[in-house]
């Protein structure tokens, strides 16, 4: 029986995959796996990952986060966390979510796999969140208008939009 091929291409640290055909060039040495049904190997390794009672590392959120086919940005909103934290997160630079966040990312992460529906309210949602947080950051922003010949002043809201 042949040994377990390391399935890096994954982008996890520690999966392998047994019962596959690998092929090797006895040359150049290049190691060429066939690997039938990814997608649902993809669902299963994230179905596993889920359901993993220790916290989740940064590249198998990521993991989740692209088996969910959301894009970073979108899914920064849905948890509530800014797309460089998760940027930061998913490459190592962080330890890890928030116990909230995290298990808010399990569940995006397997209900937007169980059909376009959810994934698309997930991502309506997700520019929702955006919309409101950019409209936020709008209002919480003072303006000033440069007056001709004296100065500045406080700006009005019909001047600052």
């Amino acid at each position: 029986m042949a040994k377990p091929y390391r399935y890096d291409l994954s982008g996890l640290k520690d999966v392998c995959l047994a019962g596959i055909v690998v092929y090797e060039c006895p040359k150049c040495g290049v190691v060429v796996p066939v690997i039938p049904r990814i997608a649902e190997l993809h669902d299963v390794i994230a179905r596993a990952l889920v359901k993993e009672p220790r916290p989740l590392r940064g590249d198998e959120i990521r993991f989740l986060r692209k088996a969910a086919a959301l894009p970073a940005r979108k899914f920064a909103s849905l948890l509530g966390v800014t797309p460089v934290h998760l940027s930061r997160i998913e490459n190592g630079h962080r330890a890890k979510l928030g116990k909230a966040a995290e298990r808010l990312a399990r569940f995006i992460a397997i209900k937007a796999r169980d059909g376009e529906d959810a994934r698309e309210l997930f991502l309506q949602v997700a520019d929702k969140l955006e919309t409101e947080a950019l409209k936020r950051t709008q209002a919480d922003t003072s303006c000033f208008k440069l007056k001709r010949g004296s100065g500045w002043e406080p700006a009005q809201a019909e001047d600052a939009a």
